[in-house]
């Protein structure tokens, strides 16, 4: 095998131009993943700030989650503590306050949770997350699996091998809807 100096001289430019743009990829995917993670926590901060800021100790909350059930609450609640249950079609959710609510968005946000069967199999827990305005208070909560990350948590060939065992445990993710908010 006789590969002469000048046709590999002439490949080095190929590796240096793959090289690089795989280093510029990585980069801007890298720094895409933590501005998206940072834009999450700076709202849900903010929308924790306003919240406080409004100091409302009593209000009524009328709540539907369309996953896992489909079901309403209305609640009404003083000091963050549900004092009067004025609608409950949920036989298994127990009522959340607004404090609940952002517990709930804070707990997934961190991407720390995966789902049932571990990360290199369902991805890490993700929340999508709206805000009201004027008060502060989560308006929409999704909260799913990022399949999409899945890779993000492979340590070896054997987590992606298809025989791994990656068990039809599901998760069914939650999706809250706050469609009445009055302060009393």
């Amino acid at each position: 095998m006789n590969i002469s100096k000048r046709s590999l001289h002439s490949l080095y430019p190929r590796w240096i131009t793959i090289l690089m743009l795989l280093s510029i990829g990585g980069v801007a995917f890298w720094s895409h993943q933590l501005f998206l993670k940072n834009y999450s926590q700076h709202q849900l901060a903010q929308a924790q700030k306003n919240w406080q800021t409004q100091a409302i100790s009593h209000y009524r909350l009328k709540i539907n989650y369309s996953a896992p059930d489909n079901c309403q609450q209305e609640v009404e609640i003083k000091n963050e503590k549900v004092i009067a249950i004025k609608q409950n079609t949920c036989a298994s959710i127990p009522p959340l306050t607004v404090t609940d609510l952002f517990q709930e968005i804070a707990s997934s946000a961190d991407s720390q949770k995966c789902g049932p069967n571990g990360c290199a199999c369902d991805g890490p827990v993700s929340v999508n997350a709206t805000y009201d305005n004027k008060f502060g208070y989560p308006r929409q909560l999704e909260i799913s699996l990022a399949h999409q990350k899945r890779w993000l948590y492979f340590h070896n060939l054997s987590d992606i091998y298809p025989g791994r065992n990656c068990t039809l445990i599901g998760f069914i993710g939650k999706k809250i809807n706050v469609i009445a908010f009055t302060p009393i």
